[in-house]
């Protein structure tokens, strides 16, 4: 924002009032054309020509159908363009990236799904797609995924629950997704230590398990965040691939002496593979923008998180990492 500071009287004295008006109003103007031109794609002439349809691999009013919202809502007013959000649930997303692989590649039609749906998903067997099948737009925001128990359990972090499972024979975890269930594996064969992970049919059912007592600890993305600060849970480790704001001491896997694989999983836009260039450019160039709008920023807020864009290359390069990554450990189970 532009700050103007008072003009001394010997400047003031060359103009007259309208003079004066048309100089302060001149900044105004060139920041409004700035702003206009910074907030404008770059896209070939006529497109888009219909509205725009955001298909979210997941059922309205979750994390993924929100954020898809965001963006959509972000882009219509940066770019005035029409923008309709569908839901596709089923398959932990895979659902609509089968039907999305089918779509035609004109730029009309933009998933949003988790990277879990792009490469965790096909390493588990023939699903009809793999992460080489689309195009990448970019992403919106990584999932703060972190390792919690009840605050009241003998155990602090990593090194408390391993010693806790040595010495009553095992400790369960809830999880909810493949990912994190090899994730649990890896610690286990690493410590030499009974851990078992029990998979549910989603975070919500993990979570359950975990304030009920009827597991040791959990694996979360979100709804723990809430339950921390109200002091019914702690983080015994960030699960990522950095320490989360939310519990600014939990350190990461590698800082408590672990070799595993942290989880690394974000929510992205893709489209059918053979984008033309130019459409391509358009559509990236309007959802960077959209992340970095103050709208969107404020959602990511309320999240406990933060606004994250990878990119073209950085999504599929990730996507790329992670297919081959839990294609070889599945392979082993």
């Amino acid at each position: 924002m532009y700050e103007f500071k008072k003009r001394g009287s010997a400047m003031t004295s060359r103009f007259n009032k309208h003079s004066l008006r048309l100089l302060i109003a001149a900044p105004f103007c060139a920041f409004a054309m700035t702003g206009a031109a910074a907030e404008a794609a770059k896209c070939p002439s006529g497109f888009p020509d219909k509205p725009i349809r955001f298909v979210v691999g997941f059922a309205a009013g979750g994390g993924t159908d929100v954020i898809a919202r965001s963006i959509a809502n972000a882009m219509e007013k940066q770019q005035k363009w029409t923008i309709v959000v569908e839901n596709k649930p089923g398959a932990n997303g895979g659902g609509m990236a089968v039907w999305l692989k089918s779509q035609p590649a004109d730029g009309y039609i933009v998933g949003v799904a988790g990277t879990d749906a792009i490469s965790v998903n096909p390493a588990q067997g023939n699903v009809g797609y793999t992460w080489r099948d689309f195009d990448y737009l970019g992403s919106g925001m990584q999932t703060w995924l972190g390792l919690v128990a009840l605050s009241d359990r003998p155990y602090s972090d990593l090194a408390g629950l391993v010693a806790y499972a040595k010495q009553k024979g095992r400790a369960t975890v809830s999880v909810a997704g493949i990912n994190q269930e090899v994730l649990i594996r890896q610690l286990a064969e690493e410590f030499k230590v009974n851990l078992i992970a029990v998979p549910g049919t989603g975070a919500a059912e993990a979570m359950t398990s975990a304030l009920g007592g009827h597991v040791d600890a959990t694996t979360q993305g979100t709804l723990h965040v809430a339950q921390i600060k109200s002091g019914k849970m702690k983080q015994l480790a960030s699960i990522i691939d950095r320490r989360v704001p939310y519990a600014p001491d939990s350190g990461t896997l590698a800082e408590q002496g672990s070799k595993a694989q942290p989880l690394n999983s974000h929510t992205i836009l893709i489209t059918p593979r053979g984008l033309a260039e130019p459409v391509k450019t358009c559509l990236k160039e309007a959802v960077a923008q959209a992340v970095k709008s103050p709208d969107y920023e404020a959602q990511m807020a309320k999240f406990e998180n933060e606004a994250l864009n990878l990119g073209e290359d950085g999504n599929r390069d990730l996507n790329a990492r992670l297919a081959d990554f839990y294609a070889s450990m599945l392979a082993k189970k």
